[in-house]
């Protein structure tokens, strides 16, 4: 498969963990003490522009990727060769989850979607640090059984919910997390693709692009190229699944 050559990042952060805004927000990241310190000496922070390339689905891992600031999106190809929307990755996240393993290859690609910077952990380093505080390691195995028993719940609920609860819920959900009031709703600030929104809601293209143009005749939402209006929250959310299924991680 061809990818586009990624561009270099900007340049090397010189922000310290506990100096950054986000560091309280994150179970990764809130460590205080000799794990503060030695953290600091395994890692190295770097700088990203938008639509830079972090990693590509199938390279070799070379560490354990944090997203400290901005937004990335993680995509897969398809059977057909085309890629498929997985995530969009907020603050505080581990970008995988599955690279703690020797030999691990990216399961996915990433792309920023703003300008973002990225700590990047040495995979040795780092599992060795695990082995002499095991109440890092405890916190980390929590945190990550609690993604997989989320994202469990969440697989349940979309084999139950109709394509508009789908789409409704999706929409929800990004305007909870991306929105801006405006003076007759709420935008949703983060613009993507229709085929990214329909991936997102596990639908095809056609059916998505159908189903924004009900919910826009029906005066919930407002379609301007790819910005989305809410108008009416309160009866777009009577329509959608009581548990949002989160393409956000």
């Amino acid at each position: 498969m061809q990818h586009r050559q990624s561009a270099r990042p900007i340049a090397k952060s010189m922000t310290d963990c506990v100096e950054c805004p986000n560091r309280q927000m994150s179970e990764l990241c809130d460590w205080h003490g000799a794990v503060a310190s030695e953290l600091k000496t395994i890692k190295h922070t770097v700088v990203y522009r938008p639509g830079q390339f972090l990693f590509y689905e199938g390279h070799a891992a070379l560490g354990l990727y944090i997203l400290c600031r901005g937004r990335v999106k993680l995509t897969r190809s398809t059977a057909k060769g085309q890629q498929r929307l997985l995530a969009i990755v907020e603050p505080g996240h581990l970008i995988e989850k599955h690279l703690f393993a020797t030999g691990s290859l990216h399961e996915a690609t990433c792309e920023t979607l703003e300008m973002s910077e990225v700590c990047i952990l040495d995979r040795v380093r780092y599992l060795s640090l695990l082995e002499r505080y095991g109440h890092v390691a405890v916190k980390l195995l929590q945190l990550l059984s609690r993604e997989m028993v989320a994202a469990f719940e969440e697989a349940d609920q979309l084999a139950f919910a109709s394509a508009r609860e789908r789409l409704v819920s999706l929409l929800l959900e990004l305007a909870e997390r991306y929105g801006e009031p405006v003076c007759d709703g709420v935008r949703i600030a983060l613009q993507l693709k229709r085929e990214e929104l329909a991936q997102m809601a596990v639908l095809t293209v056609e059916t998505t692009v159908r189903l924004l143009q009900a919910l826009q005749a029906d005066c919930l939402i407002r379609l301007r190229g790819r910005e989305i209006t809410i108008l009416k929250p309160d009866r777009l959310t009577a329509q959608g699944v009581h548990q949002l299924p989160s393409a956000v991680a």
